[in-house]
């Protein structure tokens, strides 16, 4: 995996901001909370248990959720070849075709912290569905305007941006909700398995699916798309229970400030983040890290030609190594959180990364770029598991989605950032430097969370539930 979300990644409270207020640990599991009793993390109050233990000891509903997401996932790996196949066959205008991956990634800088506000004003469980539903229309649309020669390169820019929108509402209300089903103590293990089936979905099965199909009918890929998020809607749909915000608590006022403006619960969720002593930390090191990445990946192909003088299909396993180590990385996640200090696991992902990126300039065969490429794969997703983890322990449950927007706008704002950088300094001082100048952007992040003293929260559960209001 090349990028850090994390972000998947997965929040929130106003009063009584993390900084200054005393913090002891409570009850089996960890648990902390503030001077004058109020919970570190409030979690979402449903209308029902998630139900008992299943395989893994996650409940029924956390594998309802996590079908519906695989199932959705499928449909985004499709999309990842297919749509920039149809955008080339509608126009040959290189800036056009470019076009259609800024359509798709662009809602999450001009709206994801307004729809970070919303979800946490929504039930999030009907958020769900009503992202799945629209993606199900927007790609019906756009699969009966191919079959019938009434598509073109406008069109699809317009679904794109449309069903980027739809996702940032999906994916954020995903992680506001997997605290709820997964139950105290199982973050690390839900994260995780969350992540190995968008890696084998989205990166595997889903582009080379989705190309193959592309093959045989142009219309088919878009046909496929919407079935799977048809298939998300009803999985969704049999999730049992409602799944508001807290409405009670330090998280939210109790009189007429509930109904602010919008505008003013985005910056509520902005001064928590800055707020938190361990979110600060982990969102600039987010930062430090994709823009790394992104800097690296921008001229990765470019480096595979000058140094192992790799064509086209070379590059591809290239690609494929790191995606087998992200998949290993979704195995090792859990157990690694269960022996090891959180914060000598994010240092030491951090660390590993930017080692990786460092040797692979001294790599004398692209196998060996490949086993590092993997490892770099591995600590990504060790990285994304834990700080997603992290935030939903701490994070109350009232500002869920907007702390969640605001952390993976940060997260997604800094690759175009990392991906310039890569390449100026390509063109300025070399691919040499350019790739070194990425292993020391990971470096700074890893001693980043090293250096730091807030403690983080042991075992990742969740903070006791305080009374529904």
């Amino acid at each position: 995996m090349r990028r850090r979300s994390d972000g998947p990644t997965r929040t929130a409270h106003v009063r009584g901001l993390p900084g200054k207020a005393h913090v002891r640990r409570a009850g089996a599991y960890g648990v902390r909370t503030r001077r004058g009793g109020s919970a570190l993390a409030q979690r979402s109050h449903t209308c029902r248990e998630a139900g008992g233990p299943g395989p893994w000891g996650l409940p029924r509903d956390f594998w309802l959720l996590w079908a519906a997401a695989a199932v959705s996932g499928i449909g985004d790996g499709l999309e990842l070849s297919a749509f920039p196949l149809l955008a080339a066959y509608w126009t040959r205008d290189p800036v056009l075709v470019s076009a259609a991956s800024v359509a798709a990634q662009a809602p999450w800088l001009l709206l994801g912290l307004p729809a970070g506000g919303l979800v946490d004003r929504w039930d999030r469980k009907a958020v769900l569905l009503a992202a799945d539903g629209c993606r199900a229309l927007l790609v019906v649309a756009l699969a009966v305007a191919v079959v019938f020669d009434a598509g073109s390169i406008g069109l699809l820019l317009v679904v794109l941006f449309a069903l980027g929108t739809a996702q940032i509402f999906f994916d954020t209300s995903v992680q506001a909700v997997i605290p709820a089903v997964a139950g105290p103590g199982a973050l690390v293990r839900a994260n995780s398995l969350l992540q190995g089936s968008s890696t084998v979905l989205v990166q595997f099965a889903g582009p080379a699916v989705g190309a193959a199909l592309f093959a045989v009918a142009h219309w088919l890929p878009a046909g496929i798309d919407a079935v799977s998020y048809l298939l998300g809607v009803v999985l969704l749909s049999r999730v049992r229970g409602r799944f508001r915000p807290s409405l009670a608590g330090p998280s939210r006022p109790a009189g007429p400030e509930r109904t602010g403006s919008s505008r003013h619960g985005v910056a509520e969720g902005l001064r928590w983040l800055r707020g938190d002593p361990v979110i600060r930390v982990l969102s600039l090191a987010t930062v430090l890290l994709g823009m790394g990445s992104a800097a690296a990946w921008g001229v990765m192909v470019l480096f595979a030609r000058h140094r192992w003088h790799l064509d086209g299909t070379g590059y591809g396993l290239l690609l494929t190594a790191s995606a087998l180590g992200s998949v290993a990385g979704s195995l090792v996640a859990a157990p690694l959180a269960r022996r090891l200090p959180e914060r000598l696991l994010l240092t030491g992902s951090a660390a590993g990364s930017a080692t990786a990126f460092g040797l692979l300039t001294l790599a004398p065969t692209a196998a060996a770029a490949a086993a590092l490429l993997a490892v770099n794969g591995l600590m990504v997703v060790v990285w994304n598991v834990v700080t997603v983890s992290e935030r939903q322990a701490r994070v109350p449950d009232a500002l869920t989605g907007r702390v969640t927007a605001a952390y993976r706008v940060l997260a997604w704002g800094s690759m175009p950032l990392g991906g310039l950088l890569g390449g100026a300094l390509a063109s300025a001082l070399g691919l040499y430097t350019a790739v070194l100048t990425a292993a020391l952007l990971l470096a700074l992040a890893a001693l980043l969370v090293g250096v730091g003293r807030a403690p983080l929260s042991g075992g990742f559960a969740p903070a006791a539930r305080e009374p529904a209001g």
